[in-house]
Order: structure tokens, then sequence, then C-alpha cells
């Protein structure tokens, strides 16, 4: 097996460097940044409903080490524009809350530890271009929205919620969460909106109001580029796109870790095993992200009254409404992850 050059130092191109050395193969990882992973120290969610196993087994099951900070999270809110709350419970963990970027016991720092222990190179500073790459794993080219967030200390206990409101976050959402007396406050707008800061300002206005909070001191700001620009062919030329750099995004909530994770997964399996990568992400991967394309097309034509009358379905007593919904709140959670066309 040749050398295998990967450019992009982040969760996509990492998994594969690691599945690739566990096979015997000589791998490099070639990274613009002087580190690898995220440039932010944020908060993010791993998705665990986006397939039948848990994530942290899908994880494993790919050699990836879970030695990193995660906090399964039972419980997620959700806020209409006029302040109508719900909160959905599941027995099985919704999301599991993890660090990302520069931590310390970040998931990046993990990954790009367990790399090391394998003996796999990362060259840093690099100006490996990507027409001398085999594995493409360099992120967003053209993000269709940005995030925009402040992380602050606060005193509150664990706590995640959604907020519905155009005012805030135009055809997405901005969300509240807070993580060992660590809150971050972010809202998403799309990429040619010219007020970005001015909307966050008004959505930590907002929940300084709703959460009975006061941001004092500011920990980080950051932004951060999101794209729902899936590729038909994960594999031209004989190269591998990965992760973001292929578009594997879910489109509705804006999630795309385990795509990440999986995407590099398989194309490693693809190089190792001399399988088709393309028809081995049509299997894996494109079906829940054509589902989220979906939701994301009914998501853009709620607006703010259609946000009102979500919550008022998602808070229905009426056993009907519930079972299209996913069921009792005590079986399972029923939140708008579960409203998918086809389930």
């Amino acid at each position: 097996m040749k050398n295998i050059k990967i450019i992009g130092g982040g969760i996509a191109g990492l998994t594969a460097a690691i599945n690739l050395k566990k096979a015997g193969a000589d791998v490099e990882v070639h990274e613009r940044k002087s580190y690898c992973g995220k440039h932010t120290r944020d908060f993010q969610f791993l998705e665990n409903w986006t397939f039948k196993d848990d994530a942290l087994d899908i994880l494993r099951n790919m050699n990836i080490q879970t030695d990193f900070y995660v906090k399964p999270r039972h419980t997620q809110e959700a806020m209409s524009p006029s302040g109508k709350m719900y909160v959905g419970t599941s027995k099985k963990p919704i999301t599991y809350l993890v660090k990302r970027g520069r931590s310390k016991d970040s998931i990046d720092r993990s990954i790009e530890s367990q790399c090391l222990q394998l003996g796999i190179k990362l060259v840093f500073n690099s100006k490996l271009t990507t027409q001398e790459a085999d594995i493409i794993a360099t992120g967003i080219k053209k993000p269709n929205f940005i995030a925009t967030s402040v992380m602050f200390p606060c005193e509150q206990e664990y706590r995640s919620v959604l907020i519905f409101d155009d005012s805030l976050s135009k055809e997405f959402y901005s969300y509240f969460v807070v993580n060992d007396n660590v809150g971050e406050i972010t809202c998403v707008n799309p990429v040619n909106h010219k007020d970005h800061i001015v909307r966050l300002e008004k959505t930590v206005k907002r929940c300084e109001k709703i959460f009975a909070i006061k941001m004092k001191d500011i920990i980080e700001r950051f932004s951060a580029p999101l794209s729902f620009d899936c590729l038909k062919q994960a594999r031209i030329n004989d190269q591998y796109f990965v992760g973001e750099a292929a578009g594997f995004q879910d489109c509705f909530m804006g999630f795309g870790m385990l795509y990440a994770f999986k995407s590099g997964y398989l194309a490693a399996k693809s190089i190792i095993d001399n399988l088709d990568y393309n028809q081995m992400i049509n299997r894996e991967i494109l079906k829940p992200i054509q589902v989220s394309c979906v939701n994301r097309v009914l998501w853009e034509k709620l607006s703010n009254g259609g946000y009102e009358r979500l919550i008022n379905l998602l808070n229905s007593r009426n056993p009907i409404v519930k079972s299209f919904l996913g069921g009792d709140i005590n079986d399972g959670f029923t939140g708008i992850a579960n409203i998918r066309p086809g389930t």
C-alpha cells in the first residue's frame, strides 16, 4: 500500500489516519495550522439519533478511543418566539456534550493524541496542496450560514435551550448552553446577512432576560461557518472527500461530527479493502442527510408563526399528536429531531 497523504487534521482526517495506520498503511496528516482540530474552545453535541447504534459505540467500532470529556444528555428544551417552553426527555441520551478545539480534554485533543501514540506523522503548517493529497479533509469551502457565539462564566447548572425566533436566527435557531459553570450563547444566520453581531447581541439580551443570567465577563468570542452543500460523488479522480469537505452535515440541526467520523472511517476502509467509496457513502451516510435536507426545506417555511404552532404541538396532550411526534415523553424523546418524513 502506497504512502497515503491526508490534508486536514480535523475529526474526519484523523479518523481516516487512525484506521489506515492500524491496517499497516504508511500515512501522514498535513495540517495548515500549528495544531489539529477546531480553532475554538466551545461545546458541541455529538448527536445520538442519526444512526441506530449509540454514538459512543459507533466511535469505538471505528477504532476511536472515547477518553475525552463527554456528558450524556437526556433533556432538551426549546423556546418559541413568545417564550413558550417545551422540554423533551429520553431514556437514552439525546446527545453527548463534548468539548471541541484546544481544551486539553476535548475530543480534538484526544484523537490527535491517539494518532501520536500510533506513530502517525502529523505535519503542521503544511504547504501540501489538495492536488497532492489522497484524502481531502479540509473543511467547509463555501458556507451557507454563519454561527456567531460568545462564552462567559455562568453560575447556573447545566442547561440546553434551542431558541426559535427569526429576529435572532433567520431560517435556523439560536441556543443557550451552560456546562461546568460556563455559558455559551450562539445565533446562526445566512451568510449574506450583514448584522450577525447585532443579532448575537439581541440573543444575549433575550437570554439574560428570560434565563436570569448576567454576562459580566467574556471568555471567548468566535464565529464558525456552516455548509449544507453535499457532494454527489465523494470520490473524485482517485481522491476521497470526507467530513465537511464533502458537505456531510445534518442540514436541519447543523450537527456533523458523526458524519465526519463515519466518512473518515469509510474512506480508510475503502482504501484498505479496495471497496467502492461512493457506494459505501450512499449506503451509510446519504439517506439521513437527504432526510435532513427535506427537514431544512420545511423548516425554512415555518417562520415565527410556525415556531409557535410547533411548540404548541410538542406540548400537546392529545394522544394522536403525541403518537405522531414519537410517543409519550417518558418513553422517548419527542423533540424536533424525530419529526422526519418517512419515520
